[in-house]
C-alpha cells in the first residue's frame, strides 16, 4: 500500500467536493478559495489578451469560466479516486488476473464515475467495492449537481442583462439619465422605475453574492453591461437625491431602496477580487442638467457632493475597469 498516494487521494477527492458544495449550494458563502481564485486568475488573463475594445472576445470569458470551473471539479475527483485506488496494487483486476497500470486505473475511476458500463477491471475484496459505489455516487452527484449549476448561471446572466438594458435605454449617461426623467415640473413616473429596476437588483445582489462567478460575464455591447449600468444609477441618485431641490424630489424611501440594492451590489465585488480605482471618475454634466431645466443646487455644491461620495464612485469605476469598460460619461464617451 502506498499511504501517501492513498492519502493524497483522499484529501483530493475531499477537497473537490468540498470546493463543489461551497460553490454550488451554500449561498452566504461565495466562491470555494480555489476555485474563486482560479477562476479570477482566468478573467485577468484573458482580459490581458485581449485587452479593452475586443469586447466580443471578451464576452466569451464568462461562459470559459464557467466550463473552466465545472471541468475542474470533475477532473480533480476522478484524479483523486484514481489516485487511491492505484495506491494498492490488486485493487482492481482483469478477469486474466493482470492489474491495470495507471491510466487503466483511471479509465476504471472514469467508467465507474459517469456508469459508461462494466469495463474490463474488477475491484477486489470489499472495501474497493465499497469504494466503488462512492466513486459512482460522488460522480453522478457531482454532474447532476454541475448541470444544475450552470442552468443557474445563465438564467442570473439574463437577468443581469436585462437590468442594465432597463437602465441604458433611458440614458447611458446619468445626467441624460436624470435630464430625460424631468417632465419640467416633476420626474414624473420616475417611481415606478425605480421600484422595478430595485426589485431586479436586489435579485441580482443575492445572484452575486452566491455566485461570484457572474462578474466575469461579459457583456459584448455597453447597453447590456451592468458595469455601465450601474454607475449611471448611481450617480443619477446623487443628483436627485442630494443635488435636486428638496422639493422635487421623488419618494425618499424608493431612492434610499434602490441606493442600498447598489450598495448591496458593491459589497459583493470583494468576493470577484474587484477593487476600488485609484483614479477618480468624471463628474455628470452640470450644465446640462441646468439646460434641461433640473432645478439643481450650485455648481460647487454638485461638485462637494459628488466628491463626498469619492469613495463609492471609485468602487464603481474599479468594476467598470475590470470590465474593460470605460466610465460612462460624455467626457470619457468623446475622449
Amino acid at each position: 500500500m502506498n499511504w501517501l498516494l492513498l492519502i493524497a487521494g483522499g484529501i483530493i477527492v475531499l477537497w473537490f467536493i468540498i470546493e463543489a458544495l461551497w460553490t454550488t449550494i451554500w449561498i452566504d458563502g461565495n466562491s470555494s478559495p480555489i476555485t474563486t481564485r482560479a477562476t479570477t486568475l482566468l478573467w485577468l488573463g484573458w482580459r490581458a489578451i485581449f485587452k479593452q475594445k475586443r469586447h466580443k472576445a471578451l464576452s466569451l470569458a464568462g461562459p470559459l469560466v464557467l466550463f473552466f470551473t465545472v471541468a475542474s471539479w470533475i477532473f480533480f475527483l476522478w484524479l483523486g479516486w484514481s489516485m487511491m485506488f492505484y495506491a494498492q496494487p490488486g485493487s482492481l483486476e482483469t478477469s486474466d488476473g493482470e492489474y491495470p497500470n495507471f491510466i487503466g486505473t483511471m479509465w476504471y475511476v472514469a467508467y465507474v464515475m459517469f456508469t459508461v458500463g462494466n469495463g474490463d477491471f474488477l475491484p477486489q475484496g470489499d472495501l474497493w467495492q465499497l469504494l466503488s459505489s462512492f466513486v459512482a455516487f460522488s460522480g453522478m452527484g457531482l454532474v447532476t449537481l454541475s448541470i444544475t449549476y450552470v442552468m443557474q448561471i445563465v438564467s442570473a446572466v439574463v437577468t443581469k442583462r436585462s437590468f442594465s438594458s432597463k437602465v441604458t435605454s433611458i440614458a447611458k449617461t446619468a445626467d441624460s439619465f436624470v435630464a430625460a426623467q424631468w417632465t419640467g415640473e416633476s420626474f414624473g413616473s420616475i417611481e415606478i422605475q425605480l421600484n422595478a429596476l430595485s426589485g431586479q437588483l436586489a435579485m441580482l445582489n443575492e445572484q452575486h453574492l452566491a455566485y461570484p462567478i457572474l462578474h466575469y460575464y461579459h457583456a459584448k455591447n455597453a447597453d447590456k453591461s451592468s458595469s455601465i449600468a450601474l454607475p449611471v444609477l448611481d450617480d443619477a441618485l446623487t443628483i436627485i437625491m442630494e443635488c435636486v431641490e428638496e422639493s422635487k424630489r421623488p419618494s425618499a424611501t424608493v431612492l434610499k431602496s434602490i441606493r442600498a440594492s447598489i450598495s448591496s451590489y458593491m459589497s459583493t465585488l470583494k468576493a470577484a477580487h474587484i477593487h476600488a480605482s485609484k483614479e477618480v471618475p468624471p463628474l455628470p454634466d452640470w450644465e446640462e442638467l441646468k439646460r434641461a431645466g433640473v432645478p439643481v443646487c450650485d455648481k460647487n455644491k454638485f461638485e462637494q457632493k459628488f466628491r463626498e461620495n469619492g469613495d463609492r464612485r471609485k468602487l464603481l469605476l474599479g468594476l467598470t475597469q475590470n470590465a474593460a469598460w470605460r466610465w460612462p460619461s460624455k467626457l470619457e464617451s468623446n475622449g
